[in-house]
């Protein structure tokens, strides 16, 4: 069976289940059928029990059966894919690759956004990462006037507005994490130089207080308030896991975090223009005012 085929029942498997809430095997033989999976042939007990144990290995979701519910089937621990885990993402992009391969003939209807270079580095990050070897890279950041080469020593990988970052420790010092595009990177090799990670370090932990990928700013409390159609917006897809609804009125809400006030939450919020503002800190606000003011000032020099 090729590979394809095995994500595509996983991805099924997983999405009949987290729907129905629970399926006896009768029920998910019949939808397999129905859904014309594997060319219509009927799904066996055999096969459903290798899907099974084939998920669990792969994203650790667990299906258990109800001996008490007439031997129905459920995922038993379905906060694995809680939004932010590695398991949901890999999900959804498996789901949504099934979803486009599937659609080829219709493939001059969907609309895709690019993917920026430097996808073709993940594999090798990631065996490093693995394995804890330093890598040789060379990297020139946009505002560099030229490249540089140095041994990293690579924490984590994240993913943030579909570019990849690599955060890591840089020779010759390795005292503090630094993050680099991998869109950014014009050459990179794996070295047979090994590292030990800090042993309190956890990526997730790392970027709690973080929007997006500049990590110098300390976090603090910011409290912004929204207008209009941006009060839903917010409460549908939180800007930040921190986020808390602290003022409802009539023509505004306003919602607090606890965030680093960096560059890419400053671009986030004038990207949403006037329907979001800033009121807390006051140095964080006056900081968007004056970028309001510049924006304005191009606009009336012609």
């Amino acid at each position: 069976m090729k590979n394809t085929d095995s994500f595509r029942q996983f991805c099924w498997l997983i999405n009949s289940l987290l729907q129905a809430k629970k399926m006896g095997l009768e029920k998910i033989q019949q939808r397999w059928i129905d859904d014309d999976l594997n060319d219509r042939k009927p799904l066996s007990r055999t096969t459903f029990y290798r899907l099974r144990q084939a998920i669990e290995d792969m994203f650790g979701i667990i299906i258990e059966c109800d001996a008490n519910d007439n031997y129905q089937y459920y995922i038993s621990n379905p906060e694995v894919l809680k939004d932010n885990s590695t398991q949901n993402w890999m999900l959804q992009t498996l789901t949504v690759n099934n979803i486009l391969y599937d659609s080829l003939s219709i493939k001059d209807r969907l609309v895709l956004e690019e993917i920026p270079e430097g996808v073709q580095y993940l594999q090798t990050i990631i065996k490093a990462i693995k394995e804890n070897h330093q890598l040789n890279i060379t990297h020139q950041s946009f505002d560099a006037p030229k490249a540089k080469s140095m041994l990293i020593e690579p924490y984590c990988l994240k993913l943030f507005r579909q570019r990849w970052y690599l955060l890591g420790k840089t020779a010759p010092n390795y005292d503090e994490l630094r993050i680099y595009a991998l869109d950014r990177i014009l050459e990179l090799k794996e070295t047979d130089l090994t590292f030990e990670v800090d042993p309190k370090f956890q990526a997730e932990a790392f970027f709690r207080h973080y929007f997006g990928t500049f990590i110098s700013e300390k976090p603090q409390r910011i409290i912004l308030r929204a207008y209009g159609k941006m009060i839903p917006l917010l409460r549908t897809l939180p800007k930040h896991p921190s986020q808390k609804e602290i003022a409802t009125t009539k023509k505004y809400a306003d919602f607090e975090y606890f965030m680093a006030p960096t560059f890419d939450l400053r671009q986030e919020i004038l990207r949403e223009g006037s329907e979001l503002e800033v009121l807390e800190p006051e140095s964080f606000r006056k900081e968007l005012f004056e970028e309001t003011k510049k924006a304005y000032s191009r606009y009336q020099s012609h």
